[in-house]
């Protein structure tokens, strides 16, 4: 069989499901809807590129662009395309009968509201208003009865341009002191995120007619009650303060009959707002970090926090879910599964002893409630094994607080963005539905059948990445001289032969665990380019696994880097004479850092990075936010007090100041970035290049965002053939 080597036009040509949208089963387990991304997808209206937005030209969301629906019988593999050739689809759900899917689609101009009858294979809009969408995994939301759907609503007067613009706040004249926070009002914190405003409405299913249940919300979850009285909204209130970066919610409670709406709770922090209901829709569960996971009742000023006795600031990576009973809870904080009683009485640590990450607990499908076995007391929890990389799902036998493998493969299974997010099971209480990739190929939807163990492929998005030669990967050990043992991950060229050197490309993101990309197709999560088409040229490629403690970065990251690199050399894989460097954002500072430690490196790329920390420092965004501080300070930056605290330590961390000891042949790229960022610093660290002679090609991308996977495909395609270039001319 001929095999053919990967191209940029293979990976750019590829479908993949959308980031941000989960699968939705039919409520008989028979059909899963998914959104798709198609590349070669027609936009609803050509959008006129002069800067970075976070909405299309008709007020969809930016993730949603090249979106389209599927829906797929998992039994029989069968499978449609809804929807039009035009405009963009997505965030499908069920109604609960199964008939319908209600679905967003700007295919008329304008984010809408349209269901399909999957009886009938007929489409129509429910109604002309314009829905106000987040992302696309903020699905509309059915009443049981099937008779209404809850979504954001777009205000009426609400300025369009701010739907596509987030820029600036529409001020001729904007004038700041710096005396308070409290100076701002609450519509002046949220002018950053003007476009999250919306109302939350009430749809009739048949009729389109629209009744508003509360104004101008800034909320990005909602949640319907099981029992259709409430809507738990998480609505955002604004920044912790305005040189901060962390951001706060309020939950409220809004009642469907127009009867007062209660606020639970504020100050949520923005990674922990989460929210299950209990089946009967008269209690729920939500996160509040650093505080603990609290049990609220709907029917009274009832709360009581469940994790006071047990554990002190709590870190949720799993959203909470019910037993069946409603007597339990089930959640992952401080790397457990805990089982909590909903009484408040006491709880388990499930999970100890285990040696696996846990990445989610599975729920039954459309609710808050936890999936169990029918033969035993357990429940099913996907893992991620350190050492192997591999990921898989354990039956957790609850009783016993004992795990056994289902099965652990060299696959990446989906990992949510956001502990918000669930996974499905079918129906019949015997199958789990996934997603997962490998080396060799990128994300398909498979089954599991829990009975027999067997697996079976549902999708095949991509038949033309067939018969292609694929770099094989190693997961290789390294130890620092405190005996801190890190791995990396190794991608071999395709078509490697051992005892054979080749050119060697590092790849960096302190505080990152890249290996755990490992079987990602190309390490394609999170990254810029697909590492298989450095592969496919002839290029070994390394993921440095490096920790983030140290205040003096730069010195550091170029000593690890190193080390590590020379482990590879010593392999034999790696010629010392042909080395090259590249990252992306906190990578890419730490790609100009690692450069102006050492001459080894003979080539190096670095994008969308920051490269001088007093300028990023005291950024103002166009409205009126200095978050910069917060990150500099007490976040990434790590520079553990202000630039005039810590003068020299800025200095010494700035890659801008230390140009002058730069050797290495230098690749710049960007897009806008976060509010024109990524060029202000990039610009910054060219110019230098530039002013001391020194050998540099900067590449902007006008209009573009932060993360180059949600460029234009010209972009994308442009920014790719030059880094492939740029290390074959000097590599």
């Amino acid at each position: 069989m001929d095999h053919k080597t990967l191209k940029i036009s293979d990976i750019l040509k590829m479908k993949s499901f959308s980031i941000t949208s989960i699968l939705q089963l039919s409520p008989d387990g028979e059909w899963l809807a998914y959104v798709v991304k198609d590349p070669n997808r027609k936009p609803s209206s050509q959008q006129e590129i002069t800067e970075f937005s976070g909405s299309l030209s008709t007020g969809a969301p930016v993730h949603a662009y090249c979106s389209e629906i599927w829906v797929t019988n998992i039994r029989t593999n069968e499978s449609y395309r809804l929807g039009s050739e035009v405009g963009v689809d997505w965030a499908p759900r069920w109604s609960p009968d199964g008939r319908y899917l209600a679905f967003c689609s700007d295919r008329m101009g304008a984010p809408q509201l349209w269901v399909w009858d999957r009886i009938e294979n007929k489409q129509r809009r429910i109604s002309d208003k314009p829905i106000c969408p987040i992302d696309d995994f903020e699905a509309p939301q059915w009443t049981s009865d099937g008779k209404q759907l809850i979504s954001r609503l777009r205000p009426d007067d609400m300025d369009t341009s701010t739907i596509i613009s987030t820029d600036s706040n529409g001020q001729a004249i904007n004038v700041w002191q710096t005396e308070t926070d409290e100076q701002f009002s609450s519509e002046d914190k949220l002018n950053p995120v003007a476009y999250l405003k919306a109302d939350l409405a009430v749809f009739n299913f048949e009729t389109g007619d629209v009744s508003i249940l509360m104004r101008g919300l800034y909320s990005l979850d909602m949640s319907l009650s099981p029992n259709n009285t409430t809507v738990a909204v998480m609505n955002l209130t604004g920044p912790e303060k305005l040189t901060s970066q962390t951001t706060l919610f309020e939950l409220l409670l809004v009642p469907l009959d127009g009867t007062p709406i209660r606020r639970l709770a504020t100050k949520i922090r923005h990674g922990a707002r989460v929210v299950s209901w209990a089946l009967d829709g008269e209690q729920l569960v939500y996160a509040a970090h650093p505080d603990g996971l609290f049990l609220a009742s709907t029917q009274n000023e009832e709360q009581k926090n469940l994790t006071a006795n047990i554990a002190e600031n709590p870190r949720f990576f799993t959203r909470p879910l019910w037993s069946t009973s409603g007597d339990t809870i089930f959640c992952g904080f401080d790397e457990n599964v805990w089982e909590l009683a909903a009484d408040g009485s006491g709880a388990r640590k499930l999970t100890e002893g285990l040696n696996r990450d846990i990445v989610g607990i599975i729920a039954k499908v459309g609710t808050h409630t936890v999936w169990q076995s029918s033969e035993e007391r357990s429940i099913c929890i996907q893992t991620h094994d350190r050492e192997s990389k591999k990921d898989g799902f354990y039956m957790l036998n609850t009783a016993e607080a004992s795990a056994t493998c289902l099965f652990e493969e060299p696959i990446h299974l989906y990992h949510p963005w956001s502990i918000l997010e669930d996974f499905e099971v079918v129906g019949d209480g015997t199958q789990i539905i996934y997603r997962s990739e490998d080396t060799t190929g990128p994300e398909e939807i498979w089954t599991f059948d829990i009975a027999t163990g067997k697996r079976r492929q549902v999708t095949e998005l991509n038949p033309h990445l067939y018969n292609l030669d694929f770099g094989e990967i190693r997961i290789i050990k390294s130890e620092t001289v405190e005996d801190q043992c890190f791995r990396h991950v190794l991608m071999l060229p395709a078509n490697y032969e051992a005892g054979k050197c080749y050119p060697l490309i590092a790849w960096v993101y302190p505080g990152e665990s890249l290996s755990s990309f490992a079987y990602c197709f190309g390490f394609q999560k999170r990254t810029e380019i697909n590492f298989q088409l450095l592969a496919a040229q002839g290029f070994a490629v390394l993921g440095v696994d490096m920790p983030l403690e140290s205040n003096e970065s730069l010195k550091d990251m170029s000593e690890f880097v190193l080390s590590v690199v020379d482990e590879v050399i010593e392999m034999g894989i790696a010629d010392p004479n042909r080395l090259g460097l590249m990252g992306f954002s906190y990578g890419g500072y730490s790609t100009a850092g690692v450069i102006t430690q050492t001459t080894r490196f003979k080539v190096a790329a670095c994008g969308g990075g920051l490269y001088n920390l007093t300028s990023f420092y005291g950024q103002l965004s166009k409205q009126g936010h200095s978050s910069r501080i917060g990150w500099a300070e007490e976040g990434q930056g790590r520079m553990g007090g202000s630039l005039w605290e810590q003068r020299q330590r800025y200095i010494d961390n700035s890659p801008i100041f230390h140009l002058d000891k730069i050797e290495t042949p230098l690749f710049i790229y960007c897009g806008d970035g976060f509010e024109g960022a990524d060029y202000a610093q990039s610009g910054e660290l060219f110019s230098g290049l530039r002013r001391l002679n020194k050998k540099a090609t900067f590449a902007w991308y006008r209009g573009e965002g932060h993360h180059p996977f949600g460029w234009r495909l010209e972009c994308q395609t442009d920014c790719w053939e030059r880094i492939l270039d740029w290390f074959e001319k000097h590599l």
